[in-house]
């Protein structure tokens, strides 16, 4: 059977990695654009041994991230990477390694990684390996935020064989002392006047640029930092929701084309389809890393759910369908169909919601995801109201910490029912998978966000929720005017949906011949009536313009587009070749040509990261659909005994100790049981919440927008 891992503490390396392990630094230097970021990551490698070695360190990346640039300082030396087809830059790696020659290979190691080989590092040498990439950031909360990660959430490996796109993800090593540590320095030019910089996750340094309040540099506040937690730096101007066009140069480039971003907040007056019966589904991650706080005394991420659950519960809408959907190594739902919201029905919600723990194993989402979207809505009006031809609309909320190895396989179900369930997601605490989290957003044509340690989450629930109640502008399409565009994403063919009061961006890249001025005209319908946006295109200049980050991001969202739509590989490495943009089918080498070379057998060694997340495992046997009301077995975790693959088994529920099982207490109706040691009900038990009276569809969209006014 397939090994099933993720979150492990020990790792490669049961107690401490050893003392050869090559990497001594990492730091990042960050051009921030409003929301354009260009990274630099410089990575400091020594050989302690006295023979030469192959360091190998899968790290991360943001999933969005183009990775655009690749150099290696070995010795005196500096080599350039060049980009070439995946197999042909292994093969050019492993020559020169077989020749006693330096090299270094960078390559795509998973969704939000990358993997680096350095091979033949001389005995006693040092080397500098610099990446660069660009990378997208999201407008949360009314602040760009800039995410700089640090370590892998290991991935979760369902049982269920996975697509070739998730099986050939590389696993990263994984070590609870690691010594080298971070240092960040931020470079942060804004189109408005700068009003704040912060973070929620490090002590910053901030330094104003007397001349320019568009300007600012931020740095750690300490020299170094460990790597075991992303870095996130918000920044908020006065002209966040103004338009803004970026257009690179021609001259940037050799092949002369240019790139183009464009970013808007379309507003248009909020409505309704009072025709629409609306469902909701909350699916709710509760596998065992849901229940891990760190050792900081952080709030752990189902605690977050049940806080983000109970105030969904108290904002639906007069007369919608709701249920509850719990996944671990099984599922269960609250109600065996969505149940008319009433007063009863949310006091049983909220009881059931007050007992949510982490017990519930491994984390397989496909099997409830399914059986959610495999649900006839139509059958369902028919069981509920006893009258057919009404007009239906199911909205999903995901809530998850999750890293999941069949991501793929996940965000196509999703796609496959998109045309009648709208997905909107939540990744949950710190570390959660972006790559799944936005990528089933997208597919579910809904929009994602993230509730991390110390972030308020009623505004990001009230803002989701009032996103679902709200329809959106469909048939979209652009009119890029006099400008000749070669390329775009989102693909003409699969436009997103445009949310109201949300940032929408699309990314060009322009021919030779194109004009650099001009009108882009966004259209769509809303409810069936005809909407256009039209944004002049006048680039926006810094004294920064000499980056290439446009090129790099625009292909790389073309080639995001491209792999989702399916297949074209033979476009998206005509595109990684074309822009210097590593993909799934292209890859940098760098290649250090000896008079001297090197001998012998040659040691490899895993760079190891810091986990985030508990010692836990696999699940036992997958299950159908449990009602709560009937569950009566809990899962427990065990020590795994000593394996080289890195992986620790979850005992199936049939497993559990007959003490365990005798010390179980009974449950309210319609909640879990589990054994009162393992349970931290939420304060607001139902006897002591205010009764609520709910709301009309009409009044619910005005309380979640006046919330974000």
């Amino acid at each position: 059977m397939r090994p099933n891992v993720w979150g492990l503490l020990n790792g490669l390396y049961p107690n401490k990695p050893p003392d050869d392990i090559p990497l001594i630094g990492v730091k990042a230097s960050c051009l921030l654009l409003n929301t354009l970021a260009e990274v630099t990551i410089t990575q400091r490698y020594k050989n302690n041994s006295s023979n030469p070695i192959e360091a190998i360190y899968v790290f991360p990346v943001d999933d969005e991230a183009a990775v655009n640039g690749f150099t290696a300082h070995l010795g005196q030396r500096t080599v350039r990477g060049v980009i070439r087809e995946k197999e042909k830059a292994k093969q050019e790696y492993k020559a020169a390694l077989d020749e006693g020659h330096g090299a270094a290979l960078l390559e795509t190691a998973g969704p939000g990684s990358l993997s680096v080989r350095l091979g033949n590092l001389a005995a006693g040498c040092e080397a500098e390996i610099c990446i660069v990439y660009s990378t997208l950031c999201p407008v949360e909360d009314n602040a760009i935020v800039l995410k700089v990660p640090t370590t892998i959430k290991e991935r979760y490996m369902p049982s269920a064989p996975l697509q070739a796109s998730d099986a050939a993800s590389e696993q990263p090593a994984y070590s609870s002392s690691v010594a080298y540590g971070l240092s960040l320095d931020v470079d942060i030019y804004m189109s408005g006047k700068i009003s704040n910089v912060s973070s929620s996750t490090h002590p910053l340094s901030v330094s104003n640029d007397p001349d320019d309040g568009s300007h600012c540099q931020a740095k750690l506040g300490v020299e170094k930092v460990a790597m075991d937690g992303d870095v996130i730096i918000r920044v908020k101007h006065s002209d966040l929701h103004k338009p803004v066009v970026f257009l690179s140069s021609q001259a940037d480039v050799d092949n002369g084309s240019a790139g183009l971003m464009l970013s808007f907040v379309p507003e248009f007056e909020e409505a309704s389809d009072s025709s629409e019966q609306l469902e909701f589904v909350f699916l709710i991650d509760r596998s065992g890393s849901m229940g891990w706080s760190g050792n900081s005394g952080k709030s752990r991420p189902i605690d977050q759910c049940r806080d983000a659950l109970q105030l969904f519960l108290r904002s639906l809408p007069e007369g919608c369908l709701f249920n509850i959907v719990g996944f671990g190594s099984r599922f269960e739902k609250l109600f065996s169909s969505s149940r008319l919201y009433d007063s009863t029905s949310l006091e049983e919600a909220t009881r059931h919601v007050a007992s949510l723990d982490s017990n519930m194993g491994g984390t397989e989402i496909l099997a409830p995801l399914k059986s959610i979207l495999s649900e006839s809505s139509t059958s369902l009006l028919e069981k509920v109201f006893g009258k057919s031809g009404m007009k239906s609309s199911r909205k999903l909320f995901l809530l998850t910490d999750g890293a999941v190895g069949n991501t793929q396989q996940v965000i196509q179900t999703v796609k496959e029912h998109a045309g009648n369930t709208q997905v909107f997601t939540f990744g949950v605490g710190d570390g959660a998978a972006s790559d799944l989290v936005n990528g089933v957003a997208r597919a579910g044509r809904g929009e994602s966000c993230f509730i991390r340690h110390g972030e308020a989450i009623d505004e990001k629930v009230i803002t989701q929720l009032g996103k679902a109640m709200q329809p959106v502008l469909e048939d979209v399409a652009i009119d890029w005017g006099v400008l000749e565009v070669d390329e775009q994403s989102p693909l003409k063919i699969n436009l997103a949906p445009v949310f109201n009061n949300t940032p929408y961006t699309v990314f060009a890249l322009l021919s030779k011949a194109s004009q650099h001025q001009g009108q882009v005209v966004l259209s769509g319908k809303l409810l069936g009536k005809e909407q256009r946006f039209t944004v002049d295109v006048t680039p926006w200049t810094t004294t920064r313009t000499d980056c290439r980050i446009l090129h790099s991001l625009a292909a790389k969202q073309v080639i995001r587009g491209l792999q989702e739509a399916g297949g074209a590989s033979k476009k998206v490495l005509d595109l990684s070749l074309r822009f210097e943009v590593a993909s799934s089918e292209a890859s940098f080498v760098a290649v250090e040509e000896r008079e001297e070379r090197e001998d012998g057998v040659l040691k490899t060694i895993k760079v190891p990261l810091s986990p985030i997340g508990p010692s836990v495992v696999t699940p036992g046997p997958m299950l159908g659909p449990i009602f709560s009301s009937s569950c009566c077995c809990r899962c427990t975790r065990r020590a795994a005994p000593p394996c080289a693959s890195r992986v620790l088994r979850l005992r199936s529920c049939s497993q559990s100790s007959s003490k365990g099982s005798s010390s179980r207490k009974s449950a309210p109706t319609g909640s879990v049981s589990t054994e009162s040691s393992e349970m931290e009900p939420m304060a607001m038990a139902m006897s002591s919440a205010p009764k609520k009276k709910a709301m009309s569809q009409d009044e619910a969209p005005r309380m979640a927008f006046a919330e974000r006014a």
